[in-house]
């Protein structure tokens, strides 16, 4: 049955894998690319300072592109392991606020009926052409869902079928939480879903997952981030304080 739901959330979904290659990001742009000193064929762990996680990766990533949706309220990154041109072709996406916690029933210990719901609405509403059940870890579980490959494309006001639209790549995403709580999505972006072995590093990669959120080394960061803003603001408030002293 061909999956139904409306053109703006597909291309968000179908077409975020290539967001940010239209153009190379400007200086003031979201997106922030960092190129990779060297590369070699051996798995290489990936920690994000900027957002609290870390990654086994099958090689170190040639880039690491920040937020490569370009929208302000989604916080992550991709890791592109290869590419041809602005192309990627094989690459994670992590998304560390990927859905709404209360919204979401708990893959570890929600109802049954619950979680059915909620792999059917993916399914039925969400573009996705399947959508388990799956453990990430012995203790953790969460889901495994990819996208279809043929969607019809309903206008908003007639609910009627406009078209039809025919994705040139599926793409694989495990939505989990973390022990720590955070959501997490982890988008698998292949030029060959059939490759048993991408499947199993990524499914590796996925396993590997590590909030640092909870960390010493994040809370004195987060510490010294909100030092930095409280004196800045009260750096501020001194400056206005003196300049309408002096206007008077």
């Amino acid at each position: 049955m061909r999956k139904v739901f409306f053109l703006t959330a597909l291309l968000m979904m179908i077409l975020t894998a290539t967001a940010f290659a239209e153009e190379a990001p400007a200086k003031d742009a979201p997106a922030e690319e960092t190129v990779a000193e060297e590369q070699n064929d051996e798995p290489y762990v990936y920690t994000s300072e900027d957002f609290q996680f870390t990654i086994t990766c099958p090689i170190k990533p040639l880039a690491v592109v920040q937020n490569p949706w370009q929208e302000p309220e989604r916080r992550g990154e991709m890791l592109v392991f290869a590419n041809e041109g602005f192309d990627v072709q094989y690459g994670y996406m992590i998304q560390v606020n990927a859905f709404e916690n209360d919204q979401v029933p708990d893959f570890n210990k929600g109802t049954i009926a619950a979680i059915g719901d909620y792999l059917k609405a993916l399914k039925d509403n969400n573009g996705f052409a399947d959508a388990r059940l799956v453990n990430i870890t012995k203790n953790n579980k969460g889901v495994s869902a990819i996208t279809a490959d043929k969607i019809d494309v309903i206008d908003p006001e007639t609910g009627e079928v406009e078209g039809e639209f025919v994705a040139d790549k599926q793409y694989i995403y495990t939505f989990f939480r973390t022990p720590e709580g955070r959501c997490i999505s982890i988008q698998l972006i292949c030029a060959d879903l059939q490759n048993k072995q991408l499947l199993d590093v990524y499914r590796g990669s996925v396993a590997s997952f590590k909030d640092n959120s909870k960390s010493k080394k994040s809370n004195k960061k987060d510490k010294k981030e909100k030092k930095d803003k409280k004196d800045k603001k009260d750096k501020k408030d001194k400056n206005d304080k003196k300049d309408k002293q002096d206007k008077k």
